[in-house]
């Protein structure tokens, strides 16, 4: 996937940068930025409903902010929008489409990397999850194939409090910082995530 090499050519621009530029040693402080990305939705139904199947990717987006009051620990919280894709026919559905996002508190923990510029950073936390699930069901064909008709649809909303988790690494040019990241919600009707690129900036 094209995604990894993203991050990782990202990442190799932002030190490279860095290097060049001296970075301010550690100050504590508040902290807010936006990154872009591609998130995996998946949906999962109940009862007699079957979206097991369903795992698509799509562009996504976040805001994020936090305070980081000592070295080595902080706290954030971010809005992530993992997108909102659609899927052709399966056994089950002709077509369904998945909105999903999410608000996450997180306890932030930073490696000791020896150097001034760069932050290596593990995050865990709870989210708030939503998510939107719309499938059109099929008739059935003479022929016993589905149909480009339907003869239904299925909604369902569903808002669970889930576990979130996620890493980074981000260079730093003084109050600004270049950050790459993947996150990651893990609900019960599902688990989306995201990697993303972004910037922000300390004050």
């Amino acid at each position: 996937m094209t995604r990894i090499p993203l991050v990782a050519a990202s990442l190799a621009l932002g030190v490279s940068f860095a290097s060049a530029v001296r970075a301010d040693d550690y100050t504590a402080g508040l902290y807010a930025g936006a990154s872009v990305g591609v998130a995996d939705v998946r949906s999962q139904g109940y009862a007699n409903v079957d979206y097991y199947g369903f795992d698509e990717t799509h562009a996504a987006w976040k805001l994020f902010g936090g305070i980081r009051p000592v070295e080595p620990l902080g706290v954030e919280l971010d809005y992530i929008n993992f997108g909102h894709p659609s899927t052709g026919a399966n056994y089950s559905y002709t077509s369904a489409n998945v909105e999903a996002q999410a608000a996450a508190l997180y306890a932030v923990g930073y490696l000791p990397v020896p150097l001034p510029f760069l932050d290596v950073f593990g995050k865990a936390g709870v989210s708030r999850l939503y998510q939107d699930t719309t499938a059109y069901y099929p008739t059935s064909c003479e022929s016993g194939h589905l149909c480009a008709q339907y003869s239904g649809v299925y909604r369902q909303d569903i808002w669970s409090t889930a576990f979130a988790y996620g890493a980074g690494v981000q260079a730093k040019f003084g109050s600004l910082a270049v950050r790459a990241e993947y996150e990651r919600i893990s609900g019960n009707n599902g688990e989306p995530d995201i990697y993303s690129v972004g910037a922000s900036w300390s004050f």
